[in-house]
């Protein structure tokens, strides 16, 4: 499938564009500087045969192999380079919740978050919170509004929460305003901001095109004294196992289905599909492969996590839901085509949540993405 680049996605990228122009110019430079040295242009020296004039033959090196990255990154495991870890941990995480009705599809940026979060906002209509700390996106899409639970999973990174407005509620545990004074917790909200940090994309319907730029709300929160490295505890990490599911004992899970909304046919039903040769789980959502509008590749998790618990409505007049974000409960870890029944936990809203098998030994994840889709008891998921 070809994405064209918007406009507003590529104006984004323009100090990118500009470095990389830069680099090339000098390239060319420094290539002319050593092949005039080397007398390519004139004055080099030569040699005659069959009166044939030909430059001295010269050995070229063999370039020794670029080493791997070595240093993990806290959230999600994956390897950087030691020279880029100081810039990664000077900084907090970005939440920042996206919208997921079908006109806000194809989001954009979801493909570089660290951790997505998947939850039902209303009405069976999910949405995801993108949680950014080791990649820097630049321009991501559509940027939604607040709910109470996606703060609790946010305060538990220690990240600043990215919204574009907040649901208010006459019930304290469904009102955001009371949420984010009680936790304290940092955030940037479209709804008061503009420029550079929140925009809309012109291609696409309101409300369900809000643009936020992390460079721009990342070079705030530095001014505002948010600074990283996060502070929370790491999740314990391995090497991917692509052969696990011929194991003795292992569940083999080469689909994931869960019923968003109810049935596996609504807009809102996801299904992850095991590949082989990447040892990832690629995504669908409402009968179609989710791919990335900034890109056009297809969402890949390195790991996919199911949690269930108790959601109920707030019963405030609206349709606003209350998830029970703290305790323990039941949950399955996908990766490497198997599936590991396990269980929860989350002790405060504070605690980065995480994941025991059922002998409650805390599960390792395979470095990269995961994706953690909380179900209420009513939400069939079968693999």
């Amino acid at each position: 499938m070809r994405v064209t680049l918007p406009s507003w996605l590529a104006h984004s990228r323009r100090r990118q564009a500009i470095a990389g122009g830069a680099a090339v110019f000098l390239t060319l430079v420094i290539t002319v500087g050593v092949l005039a040295a080397a007398g390519v242009f004139s004055g080099g020296s030569s040699q005659v045969l069959d009166g044939i004039t030909t430059p001295e033959s010269t050995l070229t090196p063999t370039p020794s192999p670029t080493p791997p990255p070595t240093e993990p990154t806290l959230l999600n495991g994956r390897l950087v380079y030691p020279e880029e870890l100081p810039d990664i941990e000077s900084r907090l995480p970005l939440a920042v919740m996206f919208d997921n009705i079908v006109t806000a599809r194809p989001q954009v940026g979801l493909e570089r978050a660290d951790l997505v979060f998947e939850a039902v906002a209303e009405g069976g209509i999910t949405r995801f919170l993108g949680v950014f700390w080791s990649e820097e996106p630049g321009s991501v899409l559509a940027v939604r509004s607040a709910r109470v639970y996606y703060l609790d999973w946010a305060a538990g990174l220690d990240a600043i929460y990215v919204h574009w407005g907040m649901a208010r509620s006459s019930v304290a545990t469904a009102d955001v305003p009371s949420a984010l004074s009680r936790l304290g917790l940092r955030n940037f909200d479209g709804f008061t901001m503009g420029g550079p940090y929140f925009s809309r994309a012109p291609d696409r319907l309101g409300p369900h095109d809000g643009i936020a730029d992390t460079d721009a709300l990342w070079e705030l929160a530095a001014d505002n004294g948010w600074s990283g490295p996060p502070q929370i505890e790491a999740w314990q990490f391995k090497e991917d196992e692509p052969g696990r599911a011929g194991d003795a004992g292992a569940t083999a899970a080469p689909t994931i289905d869960i019923g968003f909304g109810g049935p596996f046919f609504s807009d809102y039903a996801v299904t992850w599909e095991h590949d082989p040769k990447t040892n990832g789980y690629l995504r669908s959502q409402g009968g179609a492969p989710h791919v990335d509008g900034g890109s056009g590749n297809r969402i890949q998790a390195r790991n996919v996590a199911a949690v269930v618990t108790s959601v109920r409505s707030v019963g405030d007049g609206t349709s606003h839901l209350q998830y029970q974000t703290t305790g323990s409960g039941e949950a399955v870890v996908f990766q490497d085509g198997v599936a590991i029944p396990g269980t929860w936990s989350k002790p405060d809203e504070f605690s980065r949540i995480r994941f025991f098998d059922a002998e409650g030994n805390e599960i390792r994840f395979n470095r990269g993405q995961t994706w953690i889709e909380v179900l209420s008891f009513a939400d069939p998921l079968l693999y």
